[in-house]
C-alpha cells in the first residue's frame, strides 16, 4: 500500500514534483525573475524553468493587460510635482 503524503494529511495524488510545478509557477507569477526561480529550482539552464515548471496563471489575461495599461513607474517619464 502507498502511503506517500498520507501521514500528513496530502491527498495521495500529490507528488513532489507537482509542488515544484507549483512553486515554479507562484514564484514567477510574483515576479520573481525566472535567473531567480532557475537556481532555486536548481535547473541549468533557465529555458529549462520556463518551459517544463511553470504554467500560465488563470489570471493571466488581467496581468497583461494590468501591466500594460498601469503608468510606468519610471523617473525619467515622471512629469512631477
Amino acid at each position: 500500500m502507498d502511503t506517500r503524503g498520507r501521514t500528513a494529511g496530502l491527498p495521495a495524488s500529490l507528488t513532489f514534483h507537482g509542488l515544484r510545478y507549483c512553486y515554479a509557477t507562484w514564484l514567477i507569477s510574483e515576479g520573481v525573475p525566472v535567473n531567480v526561480v532557475q537556481v532555486a529550482l536548481g535547473h541549468e539552464h533557465a529555458s529549462t524553468t520556463l518551459n517544463r515548471y511553470t504554467h500560465r496563471p488563470k489570471d493571466y489575461h488581467d496581468r497583461l493587460r494590468a501591466a500594460l495599461t498601469d503608468p510606468a513607474d519610471d523617473p525619467l517619464t515622471d512629469d512631477g510635482p
